[in-house]
């Protein structure tokens, strides 16, 4: 947690609120961060609402222990949340926020089209989101919003990090079986678990305390083994990033966008070399003008401009 001397002014709040944890700055009314903090997953569409009530109960105490100011001293709040443009989630975060004391000027989007916002300042481009899930969201020309994927871990998630873990577990049990070819990461995926054969991991797949940012881990694990030449992390990878590239051209038919931005976003098309160069290489072999470029303004600063234009707007 970082903290500045508080101002005596209100503050502006950003929450980007990811499926493995979320991240909070306060503003002052000269757009200076007076603090960082970080908790737990607002992903309504996975966690409980217990567990995303807590997350944010706990986000919020923090911030009031960190600024020596309650509540009431936030103008506006701006949070994007993994799974916020879901069924009635959006409101479920709100009667949360509202439940926990919050009454000033709220602002919910999914998170996706947060960063989005955050990194064109709201001119057309496409976003592609690979962390613990994966998600992908286009402003057309006309400032109409898209989107592709994101449809949760049960059937969708494609090119995730728990998509390429869930395939490394398969990858293993395949191996065990008899079925698939040997692969490294079977040792990998067990020593993981801390279990001796990959059946002992079904316990925790489909036991009570299974949690997708968990599997999400297991991604680097793939990496280490692709790096190792092993042909089914290779395999996995490939994959993940045709997934990607598909969802992709999906955003680029829908909005129209053939010369613009493509923005990157999470930890599995950051970080993963062979999957970034694999995605950039078919994208740019079908549509050469478009830019690809990393994500270069933290969401939450992004939040907490949101916050500021929506609270001035109200004030005009």
């Amino acid at each position: 947690m970082k903290i500045k001397e508080r101002t005596a002014g209100g503050f502006f709040i950003g929450i980007d609120g990811g499926g493995t944890r979320s991240r909070l700055v306060a503003m002052d009314e000269n757009m200076e961060a007076v603090c960082h903090l970080q908790g737990g997953s607002t992903n309504i569409a996975s966690e409980t609402y217990e567990g995303v009530y807590t997350n944010i109960k706990n986000l919020l105490n923090e911030l009031t222990d960190a600024t020596q100011a309650g509540l009431a001293s936030v103008l506006s709040l701006c949070i994007g949340s993994a799974g916020a443009s879901t069924g009635n989630n959006a409101q479920l975060l709100e009667k949360i926020f509202r439940d926990i004391g919050y009454m000033g000027k709220l602002t919910i989007m999914n998170d996706a089209e947060l960063v989005l916002l955050a990194a064109t300042k709201g001119e057309p481009g496409i976003i592609i989101i690979s962390g613990t899930g994966s998600v992908g969201y286009a402003i057309d020309k006309e400032g109409a919003t898209h989107r592709a994927g994101g449809w949760g871990h049960l059937i969708d998630d494609a090119g995730s990090g728990y998509r390429i873990g869930m395939d490394a577990i398969q990858a293993a049990l395949m191996d065990y079986d008899g079925r698939g070819e040997k692969t490294v990461l079977t040792k990998m995926v067990t020593d993981f678990f801390d279990v001796k054969t990959p059946d002992k991991i079904l316990g925790y797949v489909y036991g009570s305390h299974f949690h997708k940012s968990k599997i999400a881990e297991i991604a680097t694990l793939v990496k280490d083994a692709a790096t190792k030449n092993d042909p089914a992390a290779i395999k996995i990878q490939q994959q993940a990033a045709s997934d990607l590239v598909l969802l992709c051209h999906a955003l680029i038919r829908k909005s129209g966008l053939h010369v613009h931005k493509i923005v990157l976003s999470g930890s599995v098309i950051l970080h993963n070399q062979a999957i970034r160069y694999a995605f950039e290489a078919a994208i740019h072999g079908k549509f050469p003008n478009m830019q690809i470029i990393p994500m270069s303004k933290s969401a939450e600063l992004g939040a907490a401009q949101i916050a500021l234009e929506t609270y001035s707007e109200n004030l005009s």
